[in-house]
């Protein structure tokens, strides 16, 4: 398209505005107008649902670390507290009589 035609469509358009048959033209491509609208919505919908998604994902990285570093926390309890020599040091330090198991438990049942 040259450059005269592309001034041609711009007066065109303008005169049809300004004798409101816009409408009349308009008309014609009501789909493919209606079809534009919906693409741009569906993207702007994508758009915030993606957005939400990668917030919550940086919100739960967040609270998964802190878990971890709880969780290594207590492991290093519950392995410091339930190692045998420890707690033989302390039952002695205690002055009880109780000693590691010998034996398995035995489940009694009712």
């Amino acid at each position: 398209m040259s450059l005269k035609g592309i001034g041609r469509s711009i007066r065109n358009f303008w005169r049809t505005l300004g004798k409101g048959e816009i409408l009349l033209v308009i008309g014609k491509y009501y789909m493919h107008i209606l079809y534009l609208f919906v693409l741009a919505w569906i993207s702007i919908l994508l758009s915030l649902k993606v957005d939400r998604t990668l917030t919550r994902l940086e919100e739960n990285k967040s609270v998964l670390k802190d878990l971890e570093i709880y969780h290594a926390e207590k492991e290093a309890d519950l392995v410091r507290l339930h190692s045998a020599s420890t707690t033989a040091k302390r039952l002695k330090q205690l002055g009880s009589d109780v000693t590691l198991p010998g034996q398995p438990a035995i489940k009694i049942d009712k």
